[in-house]
């Protein structure tokens, strides 16, 4: 079956080819999100959403208060993911898809428990899928393996079928808001599980992005999703910014 391509990444390809033809130079700012929204005739979602897009192939980069603005006409080799907001945590999942590898029913051992601060043998979801790009044939982002409360398995489908973060999902469907993400990055070796997910070989460098989701920063995680990538075809960037200057 056919996979219809998303209007904001028509959007963030037409944006591309602007910039590579030098109608938007390197260096100038894109057109603001009001203009995307007259040119195309999208809602102010589509437009953030093709935004985000170019974020993450390393084209843009956006500053608080100062848009976004182009910095190469050249995609990154890999996958950059450029992250500064829990809304553009949000965004970022819909420039991606997800593959269902596997769910089952766990009990939560001395390890899990400390995480979701609850008594060992708690019942959890296991849930382990494969993140794509949006793009039919697209080679594999990333192995991810969720935990969350086992009263969660009806939302397992959507996790599949729509092109939304889980925590959102989990959002609407039960009414666990997004109020807090603990993101921690490190350096791992892939395991063959992971290395078969990715077409990888298995021992290789791998980064590992674990993010607990909470309804604010004092309550417990009420899911958890570590994404394994190749280290060679991924790379996060962050900014960060002083609280007494204008950004």
């Amino acid at each position: 079956m056919s996979r219809t391509v998303p209007k904001y990444s028509l959007i963030a390809d037409q944006l591309l080819r602007e910039i590579q033809a030098g109608n938007i130079p390197v260096g100038s700012l894109l057109p603001t999100e009001s203009e995307l929204m007259r040119a195309y005739g999208v809602s102010r979602h589509t437009v953030r959403n093709a935004v985000q897009n170019l974020k993450s192939r390393g084209i843009a980069a956006s500053r608080q208060g100062q848009g976004s603005r182009v910095i190469t006409d050249r995609p990154a080799s890999g996958f950059v993911e450029r992250i500064q907001s829990i809304s553009e945590l949000v965004a970022f999942a819909q420039e991606t898809r997800r593959e269902l590898v596997s769910q089952e029913f766990v009990d939560a051992d001395d390890v899990l428990a400390r995480k979701f601060e609850c008594a060992p043998g708690r019942r959890l979801l296991k849930v382990k899928m494969i993140r794509h790009g949006v793009e039919p044939g697209s080679k594999p982002i990333a192995f991810l393996t969720f935990f969350m409360d086992a009263l969660f398995e009806t939302a397992i489908e959507a996790f599949s079928t729509q092109a939304r973060s889980a925590a959102e999902i989990i959002s609407e469907q039960f009414g666990y808001d997004i109020g807090s993400v603990t993101q921690t990055v490190s350096a791992d070796a892939l395991s063959a599980e992971a290395a078969a997910a990715l077409g990888e070989e298995a021992g290789g460098p791998a980064l590992v992005i674990e993010r607990d989701y909470a309804t604010s920063p004092d309550s417990a995680p009420h899911m958890t999703v570590s994404s394994v990538c190749a280290a060679r075809n991924v790379k996060v960037v962050s900014r960060f910014t002083s609280p007494t200057q204008k950004s």
